[in-house]
């Protein structure tokens, strides 16, 4: 049994149990015996967080992302640490990579520090194994876990995602209509905000007629000459007349494919990327890219997160309820530029 069981099982939150364990004076009688009655039921023994809790709170997030070189996770980084700041909040950062023990040793290792709470920024924190979740799931039970771009139904875990659906499938119909008829979908990255990108490339497709399994989806590897090579090669085998990419990162790669193939942009091929990053505007010529409206996402993040931390208080001192969505979505912008005709 931990704190958030107590809480659960008494009927009070979480803040409340911790300053009923550490001897708080602003505690009605009401709650205090309440949380006392289930301590004593379970003989309850309070560990280091609780203990935390009750001294205040430690003002520290934890942050986590897979890898802070990808410059989507860069900026969700930037815009999460300065928001953070500006509510007076520090922030520990542990880039995981991919390997699932050392995500689950990062997320230990935050937990240790007695954050407040935990960001996992970017999609892949969900894994295909629902079972590997279980550290997560865990770990919210003391710590509120906000994920950014990801999604996991538990308790006391919450989620910020953009419209990757809605995005993919605006590009495909905005390209049908502009007369594309051959377009291809080239990804990098198996996700949640990959397999919710894919999920809109075929519904575009049907909602323009075109059956699903007819779309050409292809993956390749996460850099320029990757994806060049592998459009390369597609191309040869069938050409197409459009690309939509799921990064400006594969964008790039796609503008690389169809200059040194000697094709008119967007005359003979119109391209899409995703995110609306630096480099959609960085090359030349400048990319249309979806705008997954990455800042607005870290901010309601960050906002949730203080909601959850620092809730209203009653007339005794105790914390009142708050309503937190599970899930917040953040619709996405199509910013039209140079390489395509619309």
């Amino acid at each position: 049994m931990n704190i958030y069981d107590i809480s659960k099982a008494a009927g009070v939150s979480i803040a409340s149990v911790s300053r009923v364990i550490n001897g708080a004076d602003n505690v009605s009688e009401k709650t205090r015996k309440k949380v006392m009655d289930v301590i004593d039921e379970y003989g309850y023994t309070p560990n280091a967080y609780a203990r935390g809790l009750g001294r205040g709170s430690m003002k520290t997030i934890g942050i986590m992302c897979s890898d802070s070189s990808d410059i989507y996770l860069a900026n969700a980084i930037y815009y999460l640490e300065t928001d953070l700041r500006k509510n007076g909040y520090n922030s520990i950062l542990c880039c995981t990579g991919y390997d699932l023990e050392n995500k689950k040793a990062s997320f230990e290792l935050l937990k240790s520090r007695q954050v407040d709470a935990v960001i996992l920024a970017g999609s892949k924190y969900v894994e295909k194994n629902p079972e590997d979740h279980q550290y997560i799931i865990d770990g919210a039970k003391e710590h509120p876990v906000m994920m950014l771009n990801g999604f996991i139904d538990a308790d006391n875990v919450y989620s910020v995602a953009s419209d990757d659906k809605g995005g993919t499938k605006d590009a495909f119909i905005k390209l049908h209509e502009s007369g594309a008829r051959k377009t291809i979908y080239v990804y990098s990255s198996d996700s949640y905000s990959g397999s919710k990108k894919i999920d809109g490339i075929k519904e575009g497709a049907k909602e323009c007629g075109i059956p699903a399994d007819s779309v050409r989806i292809v993956k390749g590897e996460k850099s320029y000459k990757g994806i060049e090579e592998l459009l390369t090669r597609e191309y040869e085998k069938e050409p197409f007349d459009s690309v939509i990419s799921s990064s400006d990162t594969t964008g790039v790669g796609a503008l690389k494919f169809a200059i040194h193939k000697g094709l008119r942009i967007p005359e003979d091929i119109q391209i899409i990327s995703f995110n609306n990053s630096k480099l959609a505007n960085a090359v030349n010529p400048e990319l249309t890219s979806v705008d997954a409206r990455l800042e607005e996402s870290c901010s309601k993040v960050c906002k949730l997160i203080m909601k959850i931390l620092n809730p209203p208080l009653d007339e005794e001192g105790n914390p009142e309820p708050v309503s937190i969505p599970k899930k917040t979505k953040v619709k996405t912008k199509l910013v039209t530029r140079e390489t395509t005709r619309f």
